[in-house]
């Protein structure tokens, strides 16, 4: 059972959360809105310097700046509630993976966790098909895990039981420049090599 006053404190952190972030609103859309055409010009900077050089690289996609701004904005309204695993897997998750509701149960379990629950769906699989009996329970579980979520098992563990809060903030203030930085790399290592 959960404790009550556990319950109160969450409650009490998020309200108050939501409402320093709407006292600074404004600020963090104009935030978001500088950042994200930053963001966006540099990408395309980078397309440039990609497509001028003979290296093998480009920009796969260049983000709608409003899209982006709203993203980042969601992001930070999100972490001021406590709630970035709630973020995490209402926004990005359903992009990558099936029924994102249900992988939600398996973030941040630690390994004996992780560990008891592939050998759970693996004696479920055992115990309604003999045949299964021959697969070892991390076979078992890559064949549940790519049957419910859609993905292969140790993608599912890089993006759902790996999962940490901090590490997806960075991932997602950090895409776009470590887009910029390959690319970057890429053409200083041709130039290099020409020389």
């Amino acid at each position: 059972m959960r404790n009550p006053l556990s319950a109160a404190k969450e409650q009490m952190t998020e309200a108050t959360g939501a409402q320093m972030f709407d006292q600074f609103r404004p600020q963090m859309q104009a935030l978001s809105q500088v950042v994200a055409e930053r963001e966006r010009a540099q990408l395309q900077l980078a397309q440039r310097l990609a497509e001028a050089s003979d290296a093998d690289i480009s920009v796969d996609e260049l983000p709608d700046a409003e899209e982006r701004a709203a993203q980042l904005e969601t992001m930070a309204e999100r972490a001021s509630q406590a709630d970035l695993v709630g973020w995490y897997f209402g926004e990005f998750v359903p992009d990558h993976l099936d029924n994102p509701d249900r992988a939600q149960a398996y973030a941040d379990l630690n390994d004996d966790e992780w560990q008891a629950q592939k050998q759970s769906w693996a004696e479920n699989y055992r115990s309604t098909s003999p045949e299964a009996e021959a697969y070892s329970d991390d076979e078992l579980a890559a064949l549940h895990v790519e049957n419910t979520f859609g993905v292969p098992l140790d993608e599912f563990e890089a993006n759902v039981v790996d999962f940490r809060p901090g590490e997806a903030i960075q991932d997602v203030l950090t895409t776009n420049l470590r887009t910029v930085e390959a690319v970057m790399t890429a053409v200083a290592e041709d130039m290099e090599g020409s020389a």
